[in-house]
């Protein structure tokens, strides 16, 4: 199969390139960094450099493809980060109808069942929508990964100066966690499995309350004491933005907890609720140790 890829070499692409090319295929990954063509080739695909705004770009790199990956890509420091997203599935309808593209698969998140209740989540509410809405013709598969692992990392520096994990969620409500690789095993049965019409799927591997997470983290650590803290909404957006995170996605950020810990966030997941994938909390403890051992003192760390 014809298959390009949004993305560059992302956390999930790493591995989702180069599987995707032993198993056969031709895969084509685009990337606005020309830097990453050497790497993108090593892992036996074909680079196209050049910029998600430019639809007769985004037209030309998708033309002939059997599918397409597409997903939202430097939102995160726009001022408007709604705005944002709506531009970038906007320019993704217009390169997909003018490619003659058929099938699509987008990577979106849990939480985009919701409204703009929902912070920062609302991105994905919005290019599915879109997709949705303008391309009646196409063959459309929505993958919705729950909350990364790797976003525990940004703990890295509170746990160091202060044994503790410090978050606006409620510590003991249940949330599903997912590690790159199980996306990556999703993702590829829908990129070379095509299934007709409109579909939508979770994907996660494991669900633990933030109690459980600072005792997996602890125990990997070697660190008895490491706790989880919850703080107000205010305190965790201005800890955000200290660390570097842009102003207006902290807020969004912080908003999305916030629902998450207030609401009945995970409704819908759990009408679809996935089989778990192979990656538990306690494999993921261990490459956070990996982690915090190779991190400088207080680093902050925002991955």
């Amino acid at each position: 199969m014809k298959i390009v890829l949004t993305g560059s070499l992302g956390h999930i692409n790493q591995t989702l390139v180069p599987l995707l090319g032993q198993a056969g295929h031709q895969v084509t990954v685009i990337s606005h960094d020309a830097q990453r063509s050497t790497l993108i080739n090593a892992f036996g695909a074909t680079p196209a450099i050049g910029s998600l705004d430019d639809v007769a770009f985004l037209t030309k790199t998708f033309t002939g493809a059997d599918v397409v990956y597409l997903m939202l890509t430097g939102i995160r420091s726009a001022a408007d980060i709604y705005a944002a997203a709506q531009r970038q599935a906007d320019i993704y309808v217009q390169a997909v109808k003018a490619a003659g593209v058929k099938r699509v698969v987008n990577l979106s998140s849990i939480g985009a069942d919701l409204g703009p209740e929902v912070g920062s989540l609302y991105m994905y509410h919005l290019i599915e929508e879109t997709l949705t809405t303008n391309l009646p013709d196409v063959d459309l598969t929505f993958i919705r990964p729950t909350g990364m692992y790797g976003n525990l990392l940004s703990n890295l520096a509170s746990v160091k100066q202060s044994h503790a994990i410090y978050t606006n969620a409620d510590l003991s409500t249940v949330n599903a966690w997912v590690a790159p690789i199980d996306v990556t095993r999703v993702l590829i049965k829908a990129l070379t499995e095509p299934v007709a019409g409109v579909t939508m799927q979770y994907v996660a591997s494991d669900e633990k309350t933030y109690v459980e997470v600072a005792t997996a983290l602890g125990q990997a650590l070697q660190m008895p004491d490491l706790k989880a803290v919850q703080i107000t909404d205010e305190v965790m957006t201005n800890n955000m933005i200290t660390a570097g995170v842009p102003a207006e996605f902290a807020k969004q950020y912080v908003k999305t907890v916030a629902y998450q810990r207030d609401h009945n966030f995970a409704a819908d997941y759990q009408a679809h609720r996935p089989e778990l994938g192979d990656v538990k909390l306690a494999d993921f403890a261990q490459i956070f140790a990996e982690s915090y051992r190779s991190e400088l003192p207080g680093k902050p760390s925002f991955k």
